[in-house]
Formats: structure tokens, sequence, C-alpha cells
């Protein structure tokens, strides 16, 4: 885990100092964001009539957005944008086999339940690693997976000794080698994939992830405080991280990771960003892919994530077993909707009965330390919401970016 108890620090009670309201709708989220628990947030939207609009609130120091936050697997949507662009070039083909772009994804075995390993026998695609069905999972949300890394956590590190020597390269997450649990195509489930994925980007373009995404996505985007490795003076603006406690309930200071640069980049998470910075990326694919004169995807391309591309019968349902959905202060809504569909960059919105006021057709994701954001291309809408807390799906955190959304579509 990235944080330990013994750095735990009991957090008083802050009365809220802070609020930049710029729409109606503040006199509700003011409300329910004093009611609530948290320390901060920061909410904004992008639409077609009225431009961007933000509300920040804190109970402690300044807080704004242009304010950085880590982001997690809210940078799987700009690694799925850098296969595209790929895709594009010609570079890289959906359908043909990942091991003609990284031969050492060859070495990956299916991991069974009784812990043995087998060959693979469906060829692992591009398709499948940016739908989540190539068969990679989490510890986190696999119980097969997590017995395995706990049984030997140096077990099957990967790649093999002899391609880090040759690659110079490993995969994050310690070395470990990403566990696959069934065969590409059979099922959905949330996983490694986007950074495998970002492995293929760097080893087609030749530039590490960090110098492909500044220079094809956030330089022409003008997203200047986004990146893996940000500037001294703007890290100085990140936001502390907080973490509930589970026998109180209170939100407690954890201490940061990022202090140390990063010297190798994981496309499935990592990026720090801030809240204009991630709505205007998003506002970009809501007009198809360019903005403000700036192009970096295809018309076409955009439609790929606005449309179901899983195989009839596929069910994202996995996540609504995730155990950190049952840690204490967890919303009983889960982001996630089994109904929903998934494209190559995030689920698709399909539950007729989903509570709010969310269309359907709409795309949405997040990050596990509570940020998240819903695009709709349709309307012209984006809508990004930044906590900085543990664990996922917070009550408190996710409700009150639902009433802002319900907010922003009821005002449209």
């Amino acid at each position: 885990m990235l944080f330990h108890m013994s750095f735990w620090i009991a957090l008083a009670a802050i009365p809220l100092i802070g609020c930049d309201a710029t729409s109606r709708h503040c006199s509700d989220l003011a409300s329910t964001f004093e009611s609530s628990g948290l320390q901060l947030t920061v909410l904004g939207s992008s639409t077609l009539d009225d431009g961007d609009e933000f509300e920040s609130f804190s109970r402690s120091g300044d807080i704004d957005p242009d304010s950085v936050f880590e982001i997690a697997s809210m940078t799987k949507a700009v690694t799925a944008t850098a296969v595209m662009q790929l895709v594009e070039a010609g570079r890289i083909d959906l359908d043909a086999p990942v091991s003609s772009y990284l031969p050492e994804l060859d070495e990956i075995d299916i991991l069974q339940e009784d812990l043995t390993r087998r060959k693979g026998t469906v060829p692992v695609t591009m398709r499948h690693l940016l739908t989540h069905t190539a068969g990679f999972g989490y510890f986190f949300n696999s119980p097969l997976i997590s017995l395995d890394i706990g049984r030997d956590p140096k077990s099957m590190e990967w790649p093999t000794p002899e391609v880090v020597a040759a690659d110079e390269y490993d995969w994050g997450f310690g070395g470990l080698q990403p566990r696959r649990i069934f065969e590409a195509g059979e099922r959905w489930h949330y996983g490694r994939n986007l950074g495998i994925a970002g492995r293929v980007v760097e080893r087609i373009s030749g530039m590490d992830l960090d110098t492909y995404f500044r220079t094809h996505i956030f330089q022409p985007l003008h997203m200047d405080r986004t990146g893996y490795n940000l500037p001294d003076e703007i890290r100085a603006d990140m936001v502390p991280m907080m973490m509930r406690n589970p026998k109180t309930g209170d939100l407690i200071p954890i201490p940061s990771m990022r202090e140390i640069p990063m010297e190798r980049f994981y496309g499935g998470g990592d990026l720090l960003s801030t809240p204009r910075d991630y709505l205007r990326f998003l506002t970009c694919l809501t007009r198809g892919g360019e903005l403000d004169g700036v192009r970096i995807l295809s018309e076409s391309s955009v439609d790929t994530f606005f449309e179901n591309q899983l195989s009839e019968g596929t069910s994202i349902e996995y996540l609504q077993d995730d155990p950190m959905r049952r840690k204490p202060g967890a919303s009983e809504r889960c982001f996630l909707d089994d109904q929903d569909q998934f494209s190559f960059a995030w689920a698709i919105e399909a539950n007729p009965n989903e509570r709010g006021s969310r269309p359907r057709g709409v795309g949405y994701w997040s990050g596990i330390f509570n940020t998240y954001y819903t695009v709709d291309r349709e309307r012209g809408i984006a809508v990004v919401g930044f906590s900085q807390l543990l664990p996922f799906n917070d009550a408190q955190a996710y409700e009150l970016y639902r009433l802002y959304e319900d907010c922003v579509f009821d005002g449209r």
C-alpha cells in the first residue's frame, strides 16, 4: 500500500472557510459540503452555452481549479487517447496480437483457482486491453490475484531479468507480473490493461509516456499543470491526501508518496492534474477531438469512446463485488452500474432506471482517490469532481459529485 497507519494524525473539526461560487446551484452545494465531513473539493463543468464553471470548497487553506490532485485511473482515458492517435497513424492495429508489439506478453500465463498457471489460447489484442477484457485484474478486486501475491510476492516477477536487462524497464507495482485470470475476450474485469497499453505506446513511439503525453496531448491543449512529474512551483499546489478512519469516520491526513520524481510511467494511473486541465481534456473530446483550433484526435476515433465496445451479453458487474465498496464510509450507490456498458475509454451509462439526471449514452469514470468525471458528447457537457481521499467511492464525496452533476444536467 502507498500509506501506513503509523503516519495517521488526528484531524480536528475545522469550519468551512471558502466557497468560490459562480452558479445558481452553489447554495445547495455549499450547504451539502458544510454538513459533510469533507475537507475540500473542486467541482467543474463545461457546456456549449456557458463555457467553464467551477465551485471550490475548503475547510482549511486555499483551493481552486488550478490546485493539483492525484487523478489515478483518470489517467486511463489519456492513455486510450494516445493509443487511438497511434491507431490513426497506422502504427497500432487494434486487432493484432499485443505480443507483436510486446513479445514478452506471451510470458504471462493464466492464473487458475488452484494457483497453478496454464498457457492462454486466445491472443490478447489492443481491443481487449482498451475494453478490460484481456483477463488482467488488480489485487484489490480479485481475491485470486490477492491470494497469489500474498502467497509469494516475489514469485513470477516479470519481465524476466533477461528482458529487464535488454529493455531497462519493468511494469511498475514493484515489478510484480501482471496477473491474468481468464482467456482474452471471455468477460470484463477491471485491471492493469491500460498499463500494458501504455507500454505499447512507449514501445511504438520511442518515447516514455511522460514525454508522449506532454508532446501529443498536454502541450497542444495547454494543460500546463498535468503530468507525471511537475515543476516544484506547481507541485507546491498539491492538495493533501486524506483517509477516512474506519472506526470514527473522521478524515485524517496521510503522507504524500509523490515527493520523489517518477522515472517509469504507468498508463493506468499516476498522473497529476488539476480540475481545470482535466476538464479541458474532456471538453476537447466532447467537441469531437478538437479544441481552440487544435485537433488531437479524429471524430471517428472519438466516436469509439462513446460507443459500447463490449460483445453482446458482456456485463461490467464485477466491481459490484469489489471489497473496497464495503469499506466504512463507502457510498451505497456504486459509481459503476452493472447494467452499463464500456467503450475504449470509460463506462457508458445505459441503465434506464439510473437515479439522478445523468442521461443514457454519456461516459463516466473515476480515480481511486475520489476524483470523478462525466462526459456527454451529444449535449457538449463535461463534468468533473475532485476530492482527495481514501477509500474509493466515499459516500460524501460521491454524493456531492452526483448532486453537482444533477445540477449541471438539470440546468441545461
